[in-house]
């Protein structure tokens, strides 16, 4: 049973949430638990990352790949109504000893088993040497959009300081060359939000309005940005983009609870949306209706909108699997420090309540 909203009578829909495998990841019930008590009928959760950089990967990687795989598809199969599982794929020329057309077969063929073998209707992809626009890549995104998955972009500057010119907004127009293909840009793109807006906005010059499948790229607002960006970054996307192209997502790592959830991430990306929709141009005015069926569009509707379409209203079918502890190599869970750094405040003086 889907969750009953707390606040304000928002549902919500969150489109970005990270695990790190079995030793930190609490239990599945624990993120229902958190989802229930927060008002949010689903969450795509997305498989852990390899811990090694992308200059790094060799090809005995390929089968940490399938593992985390296995382990989000046995994650989600404890609430696959609730939880939508995310494979993540990675098309890097490592993982097959330097040669790109072997890593990107590798990758379709692992694409088919998560949807065939383990269930999974969606895929998290770190473009890292390689980008959407290479045209060895075209393939596998082809094979994804024929399956009818789901993908997820890490899109914008990137932690490790060495895959960001990966990750530039514009490199993702390639998407548009494949018939059917559906997903995300995460962060707006940040530091690049005007290139993301830019490259979003390609397609509303040739929209096809019979189209059920109306855009094939969106973009979630998980804090990317710093507190300074926020408000004129969400702003600038609601001036640009027709609204059904923004979607919450709060970039988390389980687990969580309800107060963190809400305090870290609900009400700041609420505060920074209905502070940008006064600003921008042309919205709804705060109190109205049409306010009211704005805020649940970015918070639930589009991201279940463009899900249903992409999987083409297919379920997902999850696996559960025997999952071996302490055999991961992912990447660490994000210290409480750097998940703040996804907040309003950051680098603001503490004040205290006397």
């Amino acid at each position: 049973m889907a969750a009953a909203s707390t606040l304000y009578d928002l549902p919500i829909i969150d489109a970005h949430t990270h695990t790190s495998g079995p030793d930190a990841d609490g239990t599945p019930d624990q993120a229902v638990r958190c989802m229930d008590q927060c008002g949010v009928e689903m969450a795509f959760v997305f498989a852990p990352l390899l811990h090694v950089h992308g200059l790094q990967l060799c090809d005995e990687h390929y089968d940490d790949i399938r593992r985390h795989n296995d382990y989000i598809s046995d994650f989600c199969a404890h609430a696959p109504e609730r939880l939508l599982a995310f494979a993540v794929l990675n098309p890097n020329p490592g993982i097959a000893k330097g040669d790109p057309e072997r890593a990107v077969q590798l990758m379709i063929d692992e694409a088919r088993r998560c949807y065939a073998e383990l269930g999974i209707r969606g895929v998290k992809l770190v473009p890292d040497r390689w980008q959407v626009n290479d045209p060895h890549i075209q393939p596998f995104l082809s094979e994804l959009a024929t399956l009818g998955m789901y993908v997820a972009f890490h899109c914008g500057i990137f932690l490790d300081e060495r895959s960001s010119e990966y990750c530039r907004p514009a490199s993702y127009e390639g998407v548009h060359l494949i018939p059917g293909f559906h997903g995300h840009l995460a962060h707006l793109g940040w530091p690049w939000v005007d290139e993301c807006i830019a490259t979003l906005a390609m397609e509303t010059f040739h929209a096809k309005v019979v189209r059920k499948d109306h855009w094939q790229l969106k973009a979630d607002l998980s804090f990317g940005s710093p507190a300074d960006w926020q408000v004129d970054s969400v702003r600038k996307a609601l001036n640009m983009l027709p609204y059904d192209m923004l979607m919450y997502a709060s970039d988390l790592f389980w687990p969580c609870d309800r107060q963190r959830y809400m305090e870290e991430f609900v009400y700041p990306q609420l505060a920074t949306f209905e502070a940008a929709a006064t600003l921008a141009r042309g919205v709804a005015d705060p109190g109205s209706h049409e306010r009211v069926l704005l805020r649940r569009a970015v918070f639930h509707d589009n991201a279940l909108q463009h899900w249903q379409i992409a999987t083409k209203g297919r379920a997902q079918q999850l696996h559960r699997m025997k999952i071996a502890q302490g055999s991961f190599h992912s990447k660490p869970r994000r210290t409480e420090d750097a998940q703040r750094m996804r907040s309003p405040g950051i680098n603001q003086p503490q004040q205290t309540m006397t």
